[in-house]
Protein backbone atom coordinates (compact mmCIF):
# COMPACT_ATOMS: atom_id res chain seq x y z
CA UNK A 1 0.00 0.00 0.00
CA UNK A 2 3.15 2.11 0.58
CA UNK A 3 3.18 3.74 -3.62
CA UNK A 4 -0.51 3.77 -4.36
CA UNK A 5 -0.73 6.26 -0.92
CA UNK A 6 2.59 8.29 -1.94
CA UNK A 7 1.03 8.62 -5.53
CA UNK A 8 -2.32 9.82 -4.31
CA UNK A 9 -0.75 12.12 -1.89
CA UNK A 10 1.31 13.25 -4.37
CA UNK A 11 -1.55 13.71 -6.74
CA UNK A 12 -3.14 16.21 -4.30
CA UNK A 13 0.26 17.97 -3.38
CA UNK A 14 0.62 18.83 -7.26
CA UNK A 15 -3.03 19.94 -7.67
CA UNK A 16 -3.01 22.02 -4.56
CA UNK A 17 -0.01 23.45 -5.91
CA UNK A 18 -1.17 24.85 -9.12
CA UNK A 19 -3.84 25.96 -7.17
CA UNK A 20 -1.39 27.89 -5.22
CA UNK A 21 0.44 29.35 -8.38
CA UNK A 22 -2.72 30.34 -9.83
CA UNK A 23 -3.92 32.14 -6.93
CA UNK A 24 -0.53 33.93 -6.28
CA UNK A 25 -0.36 34.99 -9.94
CA UNK A 26 -3.87 36.06 -10.38
CA UNK A 27 -3.24 38.86 -7.78
CA UNK A 28 -0.64 41.74 -7.91
CA UNK A 29 1.73 41.87 -4.99
CA UNK A 30 0.28 45.80 -4.26
CA UNK A 31 -3.01 43.25 -4.68
CA UNK A 32 -1.99 41.65 -1.28
CA UNK A 33 -4.05 42.15 1.89
CA UNK A 34 -4.12 40.49 5.51
CA UNK A 35 -7.00 38.12 4.80
CA UNK A 36 -5.22 37.18 1.30
CA UNK A 37 -1.41 36.72 3.04
CA UNK A 38 -3.43 34.24 5.36
CA UNK A 39 -5.22 32.58 2.90
CA UNK A 40 -2.16 31.69 1.03
CA UNK A 41 -0.14 30.72 4.46
CA UNK A 42 -2.98 28.39 5.17
CA UNK A 43 -2.68 26.72 1.34
CA UNK A 44 1.27 26.43 1.96
CA UNK A 45 0.81 24.76 4.86
CA UNK A 46 -1.60 22.15 4.00
CA UNK A 47 1.73 21.66 0.72
CA UNK A 48 3.95 21.08 4.07
CA UNK A 49 1.40 18.20 5.57
CA UNK A 50 0.48 16.77 2.26
CA UNK A 51 4.19 16.58 1.56
CA UNK A 52 5.51 15.63 5.19
CA UNK A 53 2.73 12.47 4.91
CA UNK A 54 4.21 11.73 1.84
CA UNK A 55 7.91 11.44 3.19
CA UNK A 56 6.98 9.31 6.40
CA UNK A 57 5.24 7.04 4.22
CA UNK A 58 8.08 6.41 2.43
CA UNK A 59 10.37 6.19 5.68
CA UNK A 60 7.89 4.32 7.56
CA UNK A 61 8.87 1.15 9.23
CA UNK A 62 7.58 -2.12 8.68
CA UNK A 63 3.95 -3.39 10.81
CA UNK A 64 5.03 -5.90 13.67
CA UNK A 65 1.04 -6.73 13.71
CA UNK A 66 -2.12 -6.06 11.67
CA UNK A 67 -5.78 -6.56 11.47
CA UNK A 68 -7.17 -9.62 9.00
CA UNK A 69 -10.07 -8.75 6.80
CA UNK A 70 -11.38 -6.57 4.83
CA UNK A 71 -13.67 -3.84 6.58
CA UNK A 72 -10.81 -2.48 8.72
CA UNK A 73 -8.97 -1.49 5.27
CA UNK A 74 -12.11 -0.15 3.59
CA UNK A 75 -13.09 1.82 6.46
CA UNK A 76 -9.66 3.47 6.34
CA UNK A 77 -9.27 4.11 2.60
CA UNK A 78 -12.82 5.71 2.92
CA UNK A 79 -11.87 7.69 5.82
CA UNK A 80 -8.33 8.90 3.85
CA UNK A 81 -10.51 9.74 0.50
CA UNK A 82 -13.73 11.11 0.91
CA UNK A 83 -12.76 14.51 2.51
CA UNK A 84 -10.64 15.21 -0.86
CA UNK A 85 -14.04 14.97 -3.11
CA UNK A 86 -15.28 18.24 -1.25
CA UNK A 87 -12.15 20.44 -3.09
CA UNK A 88 -14.26 19.15 -6.54
CA UNK A 89 -17.00 21.07 -5.23
CA UNK A 90 -18.20 24.76 -6.70
CA UNK A 91 -17.85 27.68 -3.99
CA UNK A 92 -20.21 30.40 -3.58
CA UNK A 93 -18.93 33.95 -3.99
CA UNK A 94 -16.26 35.30 -1.69
CA UNK A 95 -17.74 36.36 1.60
CA UNK A 96 -15.29 37.94 3.80
CA UNK A 97 -16.34 36.90 7.17
CA UNK A 98 -16.78 32.79 6.19
CA UNK A 99 -13.57 32.94 4.16
CA UNK A 100 -11.69 34.43 7.00
CA UNK A 101 -12.74 31.79 9.34
CA UNK A 102 -11.83 29.45 7.18
CA UNK A 103 -8.52 30.35 7.04
CA UNK A 104 -8.04 30.48 10.64
CA UNK A 105 -9.59 26.21 10.55
CA UNK A 106 -7.50 25.11 7.84
CA UNK A 107 -4.18 27.06 8.83
CA UNK A 108 -4.31 25.68 12.70
CA UNK A 109 -5.99 22.60 11.57
CA UNK A 110 -2.90 21.86 9.44
CA UNK A 111 0.19 23.24 11.78
CA UNK A 112 -1.76 20.62 14.42
CA UNK A 113 -1.29 18.12 11.54
CA UNK A 114 2.08 18.79 10.89
CA UNK A 115 3.14 18.79 14.82
CA UNK A 116 1.30 15.32 14.97
CA UNK A 117 2.45 14.01 12.07
CA UNK A 118 6.14 15.09 13.41
CA UNK A 119 5.55 13.09 17.01
CA UNK A 120 4.46 10.06 15.00
CA UNK A 121 7.49 10.28 12.67
CA UNK A 122 7.99 6.96 10.95
CA UNK A 123 5.00 4.89 12.70
CA UNK A 124 2.97 6.35 10.31
CA UNK A 125 -0.15 4.55 9.03
CA UNK A 126 -3.12 4.70 6.69
CA UNK A 127 -4.10 1.14 7.54
CA UNK A 128 -4.77 -0.41 10.94
CA UNK A 129 -1.55 -1.71 11.55
CA UNK A 130 0.55 -1.14 14.90
CA UNK A 131 4.25 -0.15 14.42
CA UNK A 132 5.43 1.53 17.49
CA UNK A 133 3.43 3.23 20.46
CA UNK A 134 3.85 6.41 20.61
CA UNK A 135 3.08 8.55 23.73
CA UNK A 136 5.19 11.61 23.69
CA UNK A 137 3.84 15.38 22.38
CA UNK A 138 0.76 15.68 20.97
CA UNK A 139 -0.10 11.57 21.89
CA UNK A 140 0.59 12.13 25.49
CA UNK A 141 -3.06 13.58 25.65
CA UNK A 142 -4.92 12.78 22.78
CA UNK A 143 -4.40 9.45 20.94
CA UNK A 144 -5.58 10.20 17.64
CA UNK A 145 -4.15 14.35 17.16
CA UNK A 146 -3.96 13.67 13.15
CA UNK A 147 -7.71 13.24 12.57
CA UNK A 148 -8.80 15.93 15.22
CA UNK A 149 -6.57 17.90 12.82
CA UNK A 150 -7.87 16.74 9.80
CA UNK A 151 -11.17 17.39 11.03
CA UNK A 152 -10.59 21.08 11.99
CA UNK A 153 -9.28 21.87 8.54
CA UNK A 154 -11.98 19.57 6.55
CA UNK A 155 -14.40 22.51 8.86
CA UNK A 156 -12.58 25.35 7.19
CA UNK A 157 -12.90 23.59 3.84
CA UNK A 158 -16.60 23.21 4.62
CA UNK A 159 -16.84 27.02 5.55
CA UNK A 160 -15.40 27.69 2.11
CA UNK A 161 -17.96 26.10 0.17
CA UNK A 162 -21.08 26.13 2.42
CA UNK A 163 -23.36 23.55 0.97
CA UNK A 164 -25.29 20.68 1.90
CA UNK A 165 -23.34 18.08 0.04
CA UNK A 166 -19.94 19.40 1.53
CA UNK A 167 -22.05 19.11 4.48
CA UNK A 168 -22.57 15.45 4.08
CA UNK A 169 -19.56 14.76 2.76
CA UNK A 170 -18.09 16.13 6.33
CA UNK A 171 -20.33 13.64 8.35
CA UNK A 172 -19.56 10.56 6.13
CA UNK A 173 -15.67 11.83 6.40
CA UNK A 174 -16.06 12.35 10.75
CA UNK A 175 -18.05 8.53 10.69
CA UNK A 176 -15.17 6.77 8.66
CA UNK A 177 -12.36 8.72 11.09
CA UNK A 178 -14.04 7.43 14.27
CA UNK A 179 -14.39 3.88 12.85
CA UNK A 180 -10.52 4.01 12.08
CA UNK A 181 -9.79 5.10 15.72
CA UNK A 182 -11.79 2.18 16.46
CA UNK A 183 -9.88 -0.16 14.36
CA UNK A 184 -6.54 1.05 15.61
CA UNK A 185 -7.02 1.30 18.76
CA UNK A 186 -7.64 -2.74 18.45
CA UNK A 187 -4.97 -3.54 16.67
CA UNK A 188 -2.80 -1.37 19.05
CA UNK A 189 -4.23 -2.94 22.07
CA UNK A 190 -3.66 -6.12 21.08
CA UNK A 191 0.45 -5.47 19.96
CA UNK A 192 1.41 -3.42 23.00
CA UNK A 193 0.71 -4.72 26.72
CA UNK A 194 0.87 -1.14 28.19
CA UNK A 195 -1.82 0.54 25.43
CA UNK A 196 -4.72 -0.46 28.20
CA UNK A 197 -2.48 2.10 30.63
CA UNK A 198 -1.89 4.44 28.08
CA UNK A 199 -5.47 4.42 27.04
CA UNK A 200 -6.67 5.27 30.24
CA UNK A 201 -4.73 8.24 30.99
CA UNK A 202 -5.65 9.69 27.27
CA UNK A 203 -8.80 11.05 25.30
CA UNK A 204 -9.12 9.56 22.12
CA UNK A 205 -9.68 12.90 20.00
CA UNK A 206 -10.90 15.59 22.32
CA UNK A 207 -9.03 15.93 25.98
CA UNK A 208 -11.83 16.55 28.57
CA UNK A 209 -14.96 15.31 26.06
CA UNK A 210 -14.01 12.32 24.38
Amino acid sequence: MRLPIVCFTAFWLLREFRGLQNLVGAHPYFEWNPRFQLGVIARVTLLLLLLCFALLHLARRQPIQKLPGWRPRIDALLGLTTAYFALLLPRPPAAPIWDGLSILFMLGGNLFCIFAALDLGRSLSIMPEARRLVTRGIYSAIRHPLYLGETIAFFGVFLQIRSWPAFAIMAVQLFFQIRRMIWEETVLGKAFAEYGEYRKRSWRLIPGFY
